[in-house]
């Protein structure tokens, strides 16, 4: 029952825990429910921190967090949930379990496809949210997220991707997979999809070209759309062990507190740590996780654990409205304002960069989640610099693609001086998708200011 939500219904920045009814809709929770959630260290299956906080009855899920499997292929778990959430982003109440497939080179594309279990999402179009909950035809939720082949950055390629999934030899129904962003996997693109019983199925993923201005080593490049197929197994094995490998976070005093499950899917190959910790060693895990044991204050991040078997970690910001500092930008980092839950790190170019034509400097703006600092495409930003009183420059920033600075809003400034002030207008916020522990939160507009500090 969890309710739809809009900027104006949110008027509490941050409510008490005790106000977060947690609904168990038929699982076992709490430390209870880690026992027996082990993951096969000879699967391909990990557990992955995308909590998508729902699925109440909506699948039939068995009490004990199994698949229920009614004849027809079917099958979705019942699970705890956050019912009243913070309007900000929050931990969730646990790690789903995904099945990884092998990355698909398409053109200039590199593509990283998952499976899971159909569950609930929540589509954003302008101020407006409305959850999209799988129906009982929903066999799976498929997700594809798009990187440059090169470089491993990953990329906002929402202008006509398409993806048509059909058993393998026979053709498929095209769809238009929605662009989301998840705690886990970040920004990704993906949808609840029904298939036609069990067997082996074919996607085809189809990525058109990039529309944002592209700068760097990215200039000339994803301008033409490209192609890339892969197949995964439906069956009823698939069912049990997406399911039977969710892991909650064991400390439910954390569901619904402000935070969020850690992503490692930000940088190629970056992190993989989720499950199997035998796989690879415990050696190879610990070299992995050594600069993610800590969070921003140097605190031991918090995990949840099955014996030695990390399932993942999540940020919990030890003090009501504090983030952590957003990921590094070249030229001079002028601050990291914060409107409505996203950071928005904003940085200042010296005259003549590659981002311009002449000597003007380059202001960029990168939209940022909490915590994880994933990107947030699809928003729309304006500027306004100041100076004793008077408007030196204003307008709207661009959208911009480049190697270095990865996605992110900019534009030229002729004129910028020490001591101005900047102000920066989200007029819309991300219209991108959310899984939960994102759905109440970076939808906000409004206006922030700093104060510039140009150097030489």
């Amino acid at each position: 029952m969890t309710r739809d939500t809009t900027p104006t219904d949110r008027t509490e920045p941050q409510r008490s825990h005790s106000r977060r009814r947690l609904l168990a809709l038929g699982a076992t929770v709490g430390a209870g429910a880690l026992g027996g959630c082990l993951t096969d260290a000879g699967s391909d299956v990990v557990s992955e921190g995308d909590a998508d906080g729902d699925s109440g009855g909506e699948g039939g899920g068995g009490a004990d967090g199994g698949a229920a499997d009614d004849g027809d292929g079917s099958a979705a778990p019942s699970l705890p949930r956050v019912e009243d959430p913070p309007a900000a982003t929050y931990v969730p109440t646990h790690f789903e379990a995904m099945r990884r497939l092998d990355p698909v080179e398409a053109g200039d594309y590199l593509l990283e496809p998952r499976v899971t279990y159909p569950h609930r999402f929540w589509n954003v179009t302008g101020d407006r949210v409305e959850a999209a909950a799988p129906t009982e035809d929903h066999d799976v939720h498929l997700m594809v997220t798009v990187r440059d082949a090169e470089t491993g950055r990953i990329l906002p390629a929402a202008t006509g991707l398409q993806v048509t999934v059909g058993r393998e030899g026979e053709s498929g129904t095209p769809t238009a997979p929605w662009p989301m962003v998840s705690q886990e996997m970040g920004f990704h693109f993906g949808d609840n999809l029904s298939l036609g019983g069990d067997g082996t199925y074919e996607a085809t993923v189809r990525v058109g070209a990039i529309d944002a201005r592209k700068t760097g080593a990215f200039a000339g490049r994803f301008a033409e759309p490209a192609t890339g197929s892969f197949t995964f197994e439906y069956d009823q094995a698939f069912r049990e062990s997406v399911i039977g490998d969710i892991v909650y976070v064991q400390a439910e005093s954390d569901w619904g507190a402000r935070g969020a499950m850690a992503n490692h899917a930000l940088g190629r190959g970056a992190g993989r740590s989720y499950g199997d910790a035998d796989r690879d060693g415990p050696d190879h895990v610990d070299a992995q996780r050594q600069d993610a044991e800590r969070d921003h204050r140097g605190e031991p991040r918090w995990e949840a654990r099955v014996g030695d078997r990390r399932y993942g970690t999540y940020w919990r910001s030890p003090e009501e409205g504090e983030l952590p500092p957003a990921a590094h930008l070249p030229g001079s980092l002028q601050g990291e304002p914060v409107v409505g839950d996203a950071v928005l790190a904003t940085t200042l170019l010296p005259p003549g960069s590659r981002f311009v034509d002449g000597d003007d400097r380059y202001l960029a703006v990168s939209p940022r989640t909490p915590y994880n600092r994933s990107m947030l495409p699809m928003a729309a930003i304006d500027y306004t610099v100041r100076r004793d009183g008077g408007v030196v420059a204003s307008g709207a920033l661009d959208d911009a693609l480049d190697d270095r600075v990865g996605y992110h809003y900019g534009t030229p400034l002729a004129d910028a001086a020490s001591g101005d002030e900047l102000t920066l207008s989200v007029t819309t916020a991300p219209n991108v998708s959310r899984h939960a522990g994102y759905e109440t939160a970076l939808l906000e507009t409004g206006d922030v200011s700093l104060t510039l500090e140009v150097g030489e």
